[in-house]
């Protein structure tokens, strides 16, 4: 029988496990949905036995269908969504429903726990990180506030992935980089940080057991466990990663030339780092990273692909019956259209703040804008400004990170439904001034990321960076010197629109409550 490794990937919709071999090919891939509950507005919850159970169940299938066609499982990995809340008591059962990243409940929280340390400042001090409510810092004291009761019987605390480790395992363990995401860790020196702990009286005792690096394997898989799944042998269980770390890692940001954007609904721009340095406002992460020594710096924008989403819903119902007439994707439609405009959709800016925005601007009242229409637009130049919006948007972050690590950026790589438009990908191409780049595979996200850790830890490989190089480019877009010298002249006029527009947000913010 020959080794595989496999991820398990518990995201915010629905379980993915995904098999790969020494050679670096998928062998197998499984997945699975499970509920999102939404008690009330502003809270959204999931319950942990229910990632359990569909993960246990594709794990199970997995591994039947791995060994009929030779392989076994060697090792595993894991990731997931980030920031969430798992209270257990002491026999390990939930206490209850997981508080997840996108809750907003405990904004108020936020602001005691800015207070309580000193301000902001002092915050950035001590982890790096600001605070804001999808951390698990704030969750923890919510729950501490209002259901005490609970909080009495809670013997350890786990990020989402660590719940999947402790079923399999039974150890209590979480990874450095799922761990800066609690906002309670000192990322410099990769360990909880006391004075925040001891300051908000959270107690030392709901910690995870160990905080291992993320190929570190940290237990192998109890008998009972195993036998219930079908695994034979020996099967380690590694760190993993939280999943927007390690998708930044495993779609090609392993060096800090090498910078890295998802593009989802919202976008994630990020780039490893060799060396520490102060994340001053706190608008950006800065995470260890799933690669000992480094770190992963990255910020988020709120819509991305939401924008092209967002147009696709209001403006392009013509688009969708062409794409239903030709048995097209909708997208393909509206790339071809966007690939008829001139650069710089003839003079048409679109600013993609559709959702407010978190970074480079931390602005809740900043609005979608079209600006630069005239009697000479055309649909297609409409179409382009929005994809010309959103690597402007991204470019910004970009800069602030580049300018941030000191980093010079040599290589894009992209990763997301948006890394399929070959259109979008050569306009990120232009605008960033550098190669970009789509390796194989980067569309099964943190699954894969997961199972390459697991890889390493058993090891198949030597290093992350190893095996990330060694995946094939499936796309690749070369920028245009004289495109670029006009993009530089766009993107510096988008710039400027922000400033000039941000009293307009906050006065339509106040009026119309929106």
């Amino acid at each position: 029988m020959e080794e595989c490794v496999v991820g398990i990937d518990i995201g915010t919709s629905g379980c993915k496990v995904l098999a790969i071999s020494r050679e670096l090919e998928v062998v197998g891939e499984k997945s699975g949905k499970y509920p999102t509950y939404i008690p009330k507005p502003g809270w959204v919850e999931q319950n942990p036995d229910d990632w359990w159970n569909i993960a246990k169940y594709l794990l199970a299938d997995l591994a039947s269908g791995l060994h009929e066609k030779g392989y076994e499982i060697a090792g595993i990995g894991l990731t997931g969504q980030m920031h969430g809340l798992v209270l257990l008591d002491e026999l390990g059962n939930v206490l209850r429903p997981c508080i997840m990243w996108n809750d907003q409940r405990n904004y108020k929280q936020c602001l005691y726990v800015i207070e309580k340390l000193g301000g902001l400042g002092n915050v950035v001090k001590l982890i790096n990180n600001g605070i804001m409510p999808g951390f698990t810092i704030g969750k923890i004291l919510w729950v501490m506030e209002n259901e005490p009761h609970i909080f009495a019987k809670a013997k350890k605390f786990l990020n989402p992935k660590d719940y999947i480790r402790f079923k399999l395992t039974g150890d209590y363990a979480t990874d450095v980089s799922d761990a800066s995401g609690t906002h309670m860790f000192d990322v410099g020196n990769r360990r909880w940080c006391h004075e925040i702990l001891e300051t908000l009286n959270i107690p030392e005792h709901i910690l995870p057991d160990n905080v291992v690096e993320s190929s570190e394997i940290t237990g192998y898989i109890a008998d009972r466990i195993a036998e219930e799944i079908g695994l034979r042998g020996e099967v380690a269980v590694v760190g993993g990663g939280g999943d927007a770390v390690l998708q930044l890692a495993a779609s090609g940001s392993t060096d800090p030339s090498k910078l890295c954007i998802l593009i989802g609904t919202s976008g994630v721009v990020g780039l490893t780092v060799d060396e520490f340095f102060e994340n001053s406002e706190g608008i950006l992460q800065f995470y260890c990273n799933v690669t000992p020594g480094k770190w992963m710096v990255f910020g988020c924008t709120l819509a991305a692909g939401g924008s092209l989403e967002w147009f696709r819903e209001a403006l392009a119902d013509s688009e969708e019956a062409v794409a239903r007439w030709c048995g097209k994707s909708v997208f393909d439609i509206l790339s071809e259209e966007a690939e008829r405009a001139p650069i710089g959709s003839g003079g048409v800016f679109f600013l993609p703040y559709l959702a407010g925005e978190r970074a480079p601007h931390t602005d809740p009242n900043a609005r979608g804008v079209f600006i630069g229409l005239n009697l000479k637009t055309e649909k297609s130049d409409i179409v382009r400004s929005v994809l010309e919006g959103v690597a402007y948007s991204l470019r910004s972050l970009g800069d602030m990170l580049r300018r941030k690590a000191r980093s010079e950026i040599r290589e894009v790589y992209i990763s997301g439904g948006g890394a399929a438009s070959n259109v979008w990908r050569q306009i990120f191409a232009d605008v960033f001034g550098v190669r970009v780049r789509v390796l194989k595979y980067s569309e099964k996200g943190g699954s894969l990321g997961a199972a390459l850790l697991a890889g390493i830890g058993t090891g198949l490989w030597m290093r992350l960076q190893d095996a990330v190089e060694k995946l094939e480019v499936v796309y690749e877009n070369d920028y245009d010197l004289e495109h670029h010298g006009r993009y530089e002249k766009l993107f510096r006029v988008y710039e400027k629109l922000y400033p000039i527009l941000k009293p307009a947000f906050d006065l339509i913010a106040e009026e119309t409550q929106v």
